[in-house]
């Protein structure tokens, strides 16, 4: 792909994709403050307390798992009508809490719901890595990152508000996704293809050829980091609700004006990526994502007030705005065209199991030791981590490369 030269509706076609990157954060983020509501009103269903947090997280577990056959769709048939589809499957499934009376059946929407997001996610940013190249490419994928955040900004008090009236209305937020239609079928042209079709993977032999064109060894790096700051970063929306109703008897609005400050700072950072990747390498900012992450669950650990809540779910959702922007630049920069929309699929399920397992992992510990212990150890967890990822940044960066070139000129 040659550019932006190739796109007749080029400013209709950035303000689609952004606007459409907006749905993953969605996702999870409508319904984040309505959860002690819902546990409240599922309380005598077995199990409740699990389950309503797999309400928040189920989408997770299927975005991971649909997420490798969207890339192989993507790439052999192409990303427009893919990303159409699953808009429209996004609303319908997520508006279906707001009239399903149980909470498996709202958990089985959550699934489906989960599927359509693996849809937009990678079509929309596989689109972004067709139509961009080089500086312009991380420039693009910041403000994605930004425009998702932006997203949870917008929709974190707006919950907020709509789940004090009754914990079934945030479900309809979903439903706006249908509006975006009308500028994906106008400002998305399918991008040309620079290999012919037969080369996508038909067969066990293909499938051998494909992975023969992918830089395993980084891939494989690339999605332990995602899989790992996303179990830890997935603490927040989950956690913090109860946390904050537990410590300071807040109200779904103050719940959602929270989070909000966190994926506010989240978009900050992810808008002046594109200038810290031009003074750092990518393994370094994963560093300097741990590094935001670990101070910022510390604060949040010592806090017994919402206003120190806040100030650390902030300076934690700096450190994670870089998390997934750094990430998706890494793999367009390391990946061939033809095969990159298996590999960001790839990323995309480490991504989502890591939200998906997030309540599994962390729920049984914060039981034992109290959720402010939780966020003290994690933290000093993330402070170790930054600080090893700093250390061997050298060699790292070498070896990834090293095999990153080999493939890019297979």
């Amino acid at each position: 792909m040659s550019g932006e030269t190739e796109i007749p509706r080029p400013r209709l076609t950035q303000g689609t994709l952004l606007l459409a990157s907006m749905l993953t954060i969605m996702a999870g983020a409508t319904i984040a403050p309505a959860l002690p509501a819902i546990q409240r009103e599922f309380v005598n269903v077995p199990n409740a307390g699990v389950l309503v947090g797999l309400v928040l997280t189920m989408h997770g577990l299927f975005i991971a798992v649909g997420s490798p056959i969207i890339g192989m769709l993507a790439d052999r048939y192409g990303r427009r009508w893919l990303l159409l589809v699953s808009t429209v499957v996004y609303a319908l499934a997520g508006g279906s809490g707001f009239v399903l009376d149980s909470l498996i059946a709202i958990l089985v929407g959550r699934a489906v719901l989960g599927l359509a997001v693996a849809g937009v996610m990678v079509t929309v940013t596989a689109l972004i890595t067709d139509y961009y190249e080089e500086n312009r490419r991380d420039t693009i994928l910041g403000r994605q990152g930004a425009f998702m955040s932006i997203g949870g900004v917008v929709l974190l008090p707006l919950a907020g508000v709509l789940a004090d009236i009754n914990w079934r209305v945030p479900f309809l937020v979903y439903t706006v996704a249908l509006v975006l239609l009308p500028a994906m079928v106008l400002g998305l042209p399918e991008p040309s293809r620079h290999e012919p079709t037969r080369d996508h993977p038909t067969s066990l032999d293909d499938i051998r050829q494909t992975l023969a064109r992918l830089p395993v060894g980084t891939l494989g790096l690339i999605a332990a980091l995602g899989l790992i700051g996303q179990i830890i970063f997935y603490m927040t929306p989950l956690q913090i609700p109860f946390y904050l109703e537990m410590q300071t008897r807040a109200s779904g609005t103050m719940i959602g004006a929270a989070l909000a400050a966190s994926t506010g700072a989240g978009g900050v950072a992810s808008l002046l990526y594109g200038r810290i990747r031009r003074s750092l390498s990518v393994i370094a900012i994963v560093a300097l994502t741990f590094g935001f992450m670990s101070v910022g669950y510390t604060v949040i650990g010592v806090s017994r007030s919402v206003f120190g809540v806040v100030v650390g779910v902030t300076i934690a959702g700096a450190g994670s705005g870089f998390l997934l922007t750094n990430l998706n630049a890494w793999i367009a920069a390391v990946t061939p065209e033809s095969v990159r929309g298996r590999a960001l699929s790839l990323l995309t399920s480490a991504f989502f199991l890591g939200q998906f397992l997030s309540p599994i992992v962390v729920r049984p510990v914060s039981e034992i030791v109290g959720l402010g212990t939780a966020f003290l150890g994690v933290g000093a967890l993330l402070a170790g981590g930054a600080i090893i990822i700093a250390l061997t940044n050298g060699y790292i960066t070498s070896l990834t490369d090293s095999e990153s070139e080999v493939y890019l000129h297979h």
